[in-house]
């Protein structure tokens, strides 16, 4: 019996192979050239595992064995060098939607209407409120997401995670808008010849509260612990920002990794807790409009809370230290379109267009000339230089922070 013939009808291996031949020329000649060139480059630039690799060409159309010997490619140097370390190309294919997920109450309505009618691609909008949460769910495999907008130190995590891919420059002229101290910050230092994140929002967490409300001075972290204000207290739910209140209030660094001091600031917070009315995140804003009296607060909610009801809300910075926070907007591994979250990444640092965020948000964006378009009252509950001085920005933890989530979980469940 011919070696190529199996019993019980099934076909041989001769057959199998010419089907899968005809099935990968089918799949070239149908416009899948493109997108199975964007997958060869990203393996070769690390971006993509290798089993990444293999599904994707598999919901392509391609068969096993091309997609084998796609990966033995991926291996070899195609002119006797390696690409550039700061290279990153994308198959330039538009897709019908691209999938924005970010901070809640941070993307005004017309955005996406304006991105639609300049690009015919649909932007689908969600929201997050916590950076650990992000993490954790693409940690989890989740997917369908394009765009991402994590935090200072998060970037830096993503990034050390394989999280994230780098970015195509040559897809973002508008980076040259870029306020210059921006380009490169600490978390996104391109430390290994690539650039992962452009620049989102920054800003400042202190304490909103209502002048109708409160009678008390409201300058330290100390009023949040008063128990004349039992009920009164919002707290925003999350883990570094309320972790970073409790151990401003017992005298420590928001970075620190000295597990004493992080037990002091938890023991502040589970003992704050029978004063909090809730940790709240998304309806920072709403809560202040509401009533709430004293809010933990990013000073872009103060703002939007400003315009609602005017001078009833005021906004502190306190004596003790406050932390300064920026976003980045980055491109998580297994994003359906990475070429399209470019374009949208690029789109929202024109500076009309940032300016449009900002007004609606209260957040700044640093791109130069965005003052022109900027409302006036937008400078309102912005940081002084003087006042800067008393800041912290936020640094990645390393393996210490999971002693954060440990210690956040203690004053949830207390």
């Amino acid at each position: 019996m011919s070696g190529d013939v199996q019993k019980g009808g099934h076909m041989r291996p001769s057959d199998q192979r010419r089907r899968d031949r005809q099935r990968d020329l089918a799949v070239l000649e149908h416009g899948g050239r493109r997108e199975i060139d964007g997958l060869v480059d990203a393996a070769r630039r690390g971006a993509l595992s290798r089993r990444q690799f293999l599904f994707k060409g598999l919901e392509l159309g391609l068969s096993v064995s091309a997609v084998a010997t796609l990966l033995a490619a991926c291996g070899k140097k195609s002119d006797g060098a390696s690409p550039s370390a700061g290279a990153a190309t994308y198959a330039t294919v538009k897709p019908d939607k691209v999938v924005y997920y970010g901070w809640s109450d941070c993307m005004d309505p017309e955005t996406p209407k304006l991105f639609e009618q300049q690009t015919g691609i649909k932007m689908v909008c969600s929201a997050f409120d916590d950076n650990e949460a992000l993490l954790a769910k693409l940690k989890a495999g989740a997917t369908g997401y394009d765009v991402i907008t994590p935090s200072d130190y998060m970037v830096s995590v993503m990034i050390k995670s394989d999280l994230v891919l780098p970015l195509d420059m040559s897809l973002l002229p508008n980076f040259k808008y870029v306020v210059p101290k921006f380009r490169r910050p600490p978390y996104d230092d391109e430390s290994d010849g690539k650039k992962y994140s452009t620049p989102w929002m920054w800003g400042t967490t202190g304490i909103g509260y209502r002048t109708d409300k409160v009678t008390a001075t409201v300058d330290s972290w100390a009023i949040l612990w008063d128990p004349a204000y039992k009920g009164q207290i919002v707290m925003l739910n999350d883990e570094r920002e309320t972790m970073a209140a409790g151990l401003i209030y017992t005298g420590h660094s928001i970075n620190t990794t000295v597990q004493a001091e992080l037990d002091e600031a938890t023991q502040a917070l589970i003992e704050q807790k029978p004063l909090v009315q809730k940790y709240d995140s998304l309806n920072c804003k709403r809560n202040m409009v509401a009533g709430t009296p004293l809010s933990q607060a990013w000073n872009g909610d103060v703002l939007l809370a400003y315009g609602a009801v005017g001078d009833k809300i005021a906004f502190v910075l306190p004596k003790e230290g406050f932390p300064l926070w920026s976003d980045g907007c980055m491109i998580p591994d297994g994003a359906p379109s990475p070429y399209s979250a470019h374009l949208l990444m690029d789109f929202f640092i024109l500076p009309e267009n940032a300016a449009r965020i900002v007004n609606y948000a209260g957040y700044s964006i640093p791109i130069e000339g965005i003052d022109t378009y900027l409302e006036p009252v937008f400078v309102k509950f912005y940081p002084q230089p003087a006042e800067l001085d008393r800041g912290q920005l936020y640094t990645d933890l390393g393996e210490f922070a999971r002693n954060y989530t440990t210690a956040w979980a203690r004053v949830k469940a207390s």
